[in-house]
């Protein structure tokens, strides 16, 4: 399973920053229900010790997300000065997401 990561487009707009930052933490949520499902119960340490690498990556991304969320909100940081955190929290995304599919695939396969 290869996942080819796209290059995410940078937001025109901080309400469009804010909109994807929203989005990705809610294909977060989406990606750790799944991997929380029995179907990807870790049977090797190894995949243990993957799984809990995911689960702290997915909330640190969460938490760095919502503090990026609340400072554009509340316009601490401009826009144009963050581009790149912003465009940095999108391909950080798209690794991440690349890593639970593994994850789960190398899970399933243990079944």
């Amino acid at each position: 399973m290869k996942t080819e990561l796209v290059s995410p487009t940078i937001p025109k707009s901080k309400t469009g920053a804010i909109l994807r930052l929203e989005r990705i933490n809610s294909d977060i949520s989406s990606l750790n229900a799944h991997l929380n499902s029995y179907t990807c119960e870790p049977k090797t340490p190894g995949l243990f010790e993957r799984k809990q690498d995911i689960k702290t990556r997915i909330e640190s991304m969460r938490t760095t997300n919502r503090e990026l969320i609340n400072a554009l909100r509340e316009h601490k940081k401009t826009l144009d000065l963050h581009i790149e955190g912003i465009t940095d929290k999108f391909r950080e995304f798209q690794e991440l997401e690349r890593n639970i599919l593994e994850y789960i695939g190398m899970a399933k396969m243990h079944c």
